[in-house]
Formats: C-alpha cells, sequence, structure tokens
C-alpha cells in the first residue's frame, strides 16, 4: 500500500484529541479508570494491521483481530499499534529512510488503528535477523511511543508479538502507568528468526549465549532490505526509461518492484510489459525475476529446481519430541549480541505483570530458561471458528459410517485434510515422505484434500502420488469462511508440524467443525489432542511413524467412528475473551499477578 493513500493519515502524537476514540478524554495513566466501572482502555502491539488477518501475519495476526473485536464489542476501548512493515524515503535521501513517525488509519470496526512508519526494527521478526539488538533498544522509536502513549494512556498493552518494536517500547508503558501483558505465541523473545530450529531444519537446544544464533540462517543485508521496501516513484516505473533499466541491471531487486504481486499488496501494482522505447535493449535479457508470479511459472521452476532430498540420517530428519533439555551455562563464554538481546528479552518477560504462555510446553520451555511463574502462566486461545462452524452447521455434515467386520479393502476410502502454510515447520513435505511409504493398496484407500498457502511449489510432489490415491484435491488458497465447507464429510484432519509449534490453530480449527486430529506430539497439540479420545499422536517429525498412523487408519478405519464421537468444540474467542478481560481487571485493580491466574477460574474456559 501506498503511503499517500488518501485512508492513511499522518499524525502528530502530541495532538491526543486526535488519537481518542468518541471524544471521550482518558484519566491521568497514574490513576487508570476502574475496571468495574465500565470499560478499559487497551493496546495491541503487533507488526501486522488487523484487517490483514493471518494472510500477513500468520495465525497470531488473524486470533489478535478477533480478540479485539470481541473485546471491543464488551466495551473497552482498542487501540492496534502495528510497526515494522510501512518505510517512506528521507527527504534528505531519497534511497534511505526518514525519521519515524505515526500514521493513523481509519477506526476499524471500532477500533483505533495507529502505525508506525520508519520503524528502526524491520518485520518480520527475519527481516531483523542481523541486527538483534535494536530489538532491545531504539531510542528513536521509544521516543515515539513515550509520545503515543502518553495520548492513548492505555490501561494494558497486551503484546502480541514485538517483531516491528524494542523492549525499551515496553519500559516505556510501564513508566507511564500500563500493565504490561506479554502473550508467547512463538519463540521471537529466544529466538531472533522465531522457529527454535538452527537453518530452519534442526532443533536448537542450546544457543551457546548466542554464538549459535551468528550465521544461523542466510539473511538479507538490512540495509539491502529497507530500501527494497521504499516506495519507487510513479516517473521510474512508468517512464519510457524502465525497459532499459531492467536490462542493464545486474540484480533482480529492482526489477521486482516492478512486477505485481499476485494479490495486489505490497505497493501499487503496474503492468508486466511496458512500452518499447529502447529498443537496442532487446538484444540485452531482463533480469530473472525472484518468484516470479505468472500463470505456470512456479509450477514449471519446482519441476525444473526440485526440493533437495535429504539423505537419510541427516539431523533434519531426526524424530522431536516435547522432552526440554536444559541449556548448558557456558561459563566463561562471553554472550554475543544474540545472547545479550536473549537476556535482555527473559529479564524483561520477568518484569511483565503477566505472561501468557499459550501451551504447556511453551511454559515449560520458558521456564527451563528462567522466566518464573508468575507472571508467567498457561492460557490456551480462544477460536472464531466455533462461532463460524456454527453459522454453518449445514456444510459441516458427517461423513458416512464404516461398517463394522467389513473387510479394509471393501470400506470406503478416508478423507483426510491438510490446511495450513507449505514450509517445512508446518510439515507438509513430511507428510509427502510418508504418503511415499504406503503401498499402492493402502493409498488407494485415502481420499486427500490439500489446502496449502504457497503450496503450488510442492503440488507436484502431490501430483505424483495421485494416480496411487483414491482420489486427491489440491487448492494453495481459502479463507476462514471457506474451513466449514472444506472440512464438511471429511474424516480427519492433518497436523504434522516438524517443530515446537507454540499452539496450531489449525487443531482448534478442525475440532470446532468437528473434525479428529492426527496431528504431531509437539509443542501445543498434545494439550488440544488427546490420544484414542479426539485424535491419534505421532512422534514428532518421524515419518516411519505418521506412515503407521496413517496405515493403521485405512487398516481399522472404524476407528475413526469412535475418534469422531469423542471430540468437543474448542475454546471459543467468546469465552476467551471473557478470560482475557478478567485477567486484565484484575490487573488494572491491583491485584497480584497469581491472584489473576485464570487457571482458578475451573471449567468456565476449558
Amino acid at each position: 500500500m501506498s503511503l499517500s493513500a488518501p485512508f492513511l493519515d499522518r499524525v502528530s502524537p502530541d495532538s491526543a484529541a486526535s488519537l481518542w476514540i468518541g471524544g471521550r478524554e482518558p484519566t491521568d495513566a497514574r490513576t487508570p479508570r476502574s475496571y468495574a466501572l465500565g470499560g478499559m482502555r487497551i493496546a495491541f502491539l503487533n507488526w501486522a494491521r488487523p484487517w490483514d488477518g493471518a494472510a500477513r501475519g500468520g495465525g497470531v495476526n488473524g486470533y489478535a483481530a478477533a480478540l479485539a473485536l470481541e473485546l471491543r464489542e464488551r466495551g473497552h476501548e482498542l487501540t492496534w499499534l502495528c510497526a515494522g512493515s510501512e518505510y517512506a524515503p528521507s527527504p534528505d535521501d531519497p534511497s534511505r529512510p526518514g525519521e519515524p513517525y505515526l500514521a493513523r488509519h481509519p477506526d476499524w470496526l471500532g477500533v483505533r488503528v495507529l502505525e508506525v512508519v520508519n520503524s528502526p526494527v524491520l518485520a518480520p521478526s527475519m527481516a531483523q535477523f542481523e541486527d538483534p539488538l535494536s530489538e532491545v533498544e531504539a531510542p528513536a522509536l521509544e521516543a515515539l511511543c513515550r509520545r503515543v502513549f502518553g495520548a492513548i494512556r492505555p490501561d494494558v498493552l497486551h503484546v502480541q508479538t514485538l517483531e516491528g518494536w524494542s523492549l525499551g517500547c515496553l519500559d516505556v508503558a510501564r513508566e507511564l502507568g500500563s500493565r504490561v501483558v506479554f502473550s508467547l505465541h512463538n519463540y521471537h523473545t529466544i529466538c531472533p528468526q522465531v522457529y527454535l530450529t538452527q537453518g530452519h531444519r534442526v532443533p536448537c537446544h542450546d544457543n551457546r549465549r548466542g554464538h549459535a544464533c551468528a550465521g544461523c540462517i542466510p539473511t538479507t543485508p538490512k540495509r539491502t532490505e529497507l530500501r527494497r521496501r521504499l516506495p519507487v516513484p510513479k516517473a521510474a516505473t512508468v517512464g519510457p526509461g524502465v525497459l532499459k533499466r531492467l536490462a542493464t541491471s545486474e540484480t533482480t531487486a529492482d526489477a521486482a518492484r516492478c512486477v505485481p504481486s499476485p494479490s495486489g499488496e505490497g505497493g501499487e501494482a503496474i503492468p508486466m510489459a511496458v512500452p518499447v522505447s529502447d529498443f537496442a535493449a532487446l538484444a540485452r535479457a531482463t533480469p530473472r525475476v525472484p518468484d516470479d508470479p505468472r500463470g505456470e511459472t512456479p509450477r514449471l521452476l519446482a519441476e525444473r529446481e526440485p526440493c533437495e532430498t535429504t539423505p537419510p540420517g541427516d539431523p533434519a530428519l531426526m524424530p522431536i519430541t516435547n522432552e526440554i533439555i536444559s541449556e548448558p551455562e557456558h561459563e566463561g563464554l562471553e554472550a554475543n549480541a544474540y545472547g545479550r538481546r536473549r537476556e535482555a528479552m527473559l529479564r524483561t518477560l520477568n518484569a511483565c505483570d503477566a505472561v501468557l504462555a499459550v501451551s504447556e510446553y511453551v511454559r515449560a520451555r520458558y521456564a527451563s530458561l528462567g522466566v518464573a511463574s508468575p507472571p508467567m502462566r498457561v492460557m490456551g486461545i480462544g477460536t472464531r471458528m466455533t462461532r463460524i462452524a456454527a453459522w454453518q452447521r449445514e456444510l459441516l455434515f458427517d461423513p458416512p459410517a464404516f461398517v463394522e467386520g467389513l473387510s479394509w479393502r471393501e470400506q470406503r476410502p478416508v478423507r483426510a485434510v491438510f490446511m495450513g502454510y507449505n514450509n517445512w515447520q508446518k510439515g507438509l513435505p513430511m507428510l509427502c515422505d510418508a504418503l511415499e511409504m504406503l503401498s499402492p493398496e493402502e493409498l488407494a484407500q485415502i481420499d486427500l484434500s490439500v489446502y496449502a498457502f504457497e503450496g503450488r511449489v510442492i503440488e507436484w510432489r502431490f501430483r505424483r502420488l495421485e494416480p496411487r490415491l483414491a482420489r486427491l484435491h489440491f487448492h494453495d488458497v481459502y479463507k476462514p469462511h471457506d474451513v466449514p465447507w472444506m472440512c464438511g464429510g471429511k474424516d480427519f484432519g492433518l497436523v504434522p508440524s516438524v517443530w515446537w509449534d507454540n499452539g496450531p490453530q489449525t487443531v482448534m480449527e478442525f475440532l470446532a467443525c468437528g473434525l479428529p486430529v492426527v496431528g504431531a506430539e509437539l509443542g501445543g497439540i498434545p494439550d488440544l489432542v488427546r490420544h484414542g479420545e479426539n485424535g491419534l499422536l505421532f512422534r514428532g517429525n518421524d515419518r516411519e511413524d505418521l506412515a503407521r498412523t496413517l496405515r493403521e487408519i485405512v487398516r481399522t478405519p472404524t476407528v475413526l467412528n469412535e475418534l469422531r464421537r469423542g471430540g468437543r468444540p474448542p475454546k471459543s474467542i467468546e469465552g476467551h475473551a471473557a478470560e482475557i478481560e478478567d485477567l486484565y481487571g484484575l490487573l488494572v485493580e491491583g491485584e497480584p499477578a497469581a491472584a489473576a491466574d485464570p487457571r482458578a477460574t475451573g471449567e468456565r474456559y476449558a
């Protein structure tokens, strides 16, 4: 989106009146409005915008947007703060971003939306990877936060993710009287690339005071990434010199700006082809555009450059469990910048008023690193899918039951569905590996549906399986309201994550639609999937164990009848908003953190 868009206004944080909702002037931050007297002033910290949902910002963004709307409905004043993705050039040097400033979007469904343009901390996290200490201290950003928080006076600042922000921003909020709540939706606070895996493949049990982080993943230099995010002047993109500039460019950085993204997001899209004025340039090739979105191009590239085959015995193929392995002290080893970043993050978490681990594994992992309880406690999130499923109940029809006593070869095929992102961590490549381990006779009993964002690059592997499967349906884009029809008539959902997935929302979405879940026994999945009751668990990142589980389902499909009867809906976003509201209220009223533990409320939020 261009910064010149009329609905994004630059505002002066000194003008507090321009930031109030409904014209109500906030009370002094050091004497917060009583929770018992009505609504609280709540601010969410995130990097993506709320209306982008999970398409930009992942499941965290979709969840936070749903929670913000529920709290708004309950009478609270919501401000959404985002940063780290929008940049504008300096008036003195168009090749560099200017100083951070605040921009205001029109209120979104009653939620105030403020965006920091030119944050010195880039988002998402991997764009910031080479500069870890800016996530600890960013003076220009913190000075801006002081003015913004001074204007909106939040009773509670709830950090959904720190990407795009610095720890100093939380210090400012505390100084101004806000209670700070931090949700551990991912591992960003202890892993600057989020996944806690070396090279995005091998589990990381020891960061060696930050030295294991150095060189962990390939990254784009921060300066290059910043320049890429700056808008391209219209004259440069539509003028007659465009083709010549592309033809003589030595890199693809400039060329990529002239290619519209498939979704039309991320800047002003222009036609792929431009008028030719320099015919001499036609003899020279234009640079190859990375991630070219045109037509069949992604599939052809995947076919010509297939995924690398991981040899047997490679550490990336080793099974993973939820066992917590304590990290050595490494006495005498001085922490590098990544190590100092982690130490600062852990100190800040312990200084928060509440830290919400979204699963028991997350709590145990952070406790092993020194985060105390309190302020940390387990609070699983809620899902809006319970409401969507109730609205579209007619789409969630049960499949025909499997017949007791009938041979598995005579039963109808089992109907499995995968939905989510196609990346290594979500396990779609591992699912392919496991399916290849089944016999043609067993595959002929599997009706598989795959709905995978960015799935086109792996589609060829499933097409190779297609002749052996009972049926294959492959699609790479969907919206939350599509999930009921995607799940209708299916037997089970697949969640084959190969990392410690904090609290995968696809599990909750399957359960909300009445499907048992076949999932990895990793991260937060076992919190929701009870083996033999509402699903089946297999050992994480273990292709043979997943293949064994699928083989058992195919050969004894009547187990699916029992698993379907054993399911119950997960926590709704409405029930979750109520427990979050209770937590906020206790903190604002000055109750000790231990008294605000939502587990004390019992079945209400189970």
